[in-house]
């Protein structure tokens, strides 16, 4: 293990029920570590309890979501064999195959249509997925 794993695995343990703290900008440690590819950061946040479900207040958004705009397709079968859902929506409606085409991830799409993640053929909010989180965390700022 890395000693950024191992920290985090210190930090989650101590923190208890906190591991799903968002952070300033909505976003939990498992979906920081989702996004970043980083799987055995989200293997000691899942084992420390971490919900693969938790959806960011405002936007909707999942550690799923994250790993799929990124392409992080090892992640995503992560999440997915320890009970991530990919027919969440986000606020706008957007699958995590949604946020996998938002971020031209045609292998993270692929593996969320074998799960049942679905596009949202009438999804048109005319920004990306990430600059919707900004907006958001601005918004939380302010």
């Amino acid at each position: 293990m890395t000693p950024l794993v191992l920290l985090l695995a210190l930090l989650a343990w101590q923190a208890g029920p906190a591991v799903d703290a968002p952070d300033a900008d909505g976003l939990t440690a498992l979906m920081r570590a989702s996004a970043r590819g980083d799987g055995e950061a989200v293997t000691a946040l899942v084992s420390r309890q971490a919900d693969v479900n938790l959806q960011a207040e405002g936007t909707g958004i999942s550690a799923l979501m994250c790993a799929a705009y990124f392409g992080r397709t090892e992640v995503i079968q992560l999440l997915l064999a320890r009970g991530a859902k990919p027919d969440l929506k986000d606020a706008t409606g957007a699958s995590a195959a949604d946020w996998a085409g938002a971020g031209s991830r045609a292998a993270a799409g692929d593996v969320l249509a074998k799960a049942g993640s679905q596009l949202n053929p009438f999804l048109n909010v005319g920004v990306l997925p990430f600059a919707l989180m900004d907006k958001a965390g601005a918004a939380k700022r302010e």
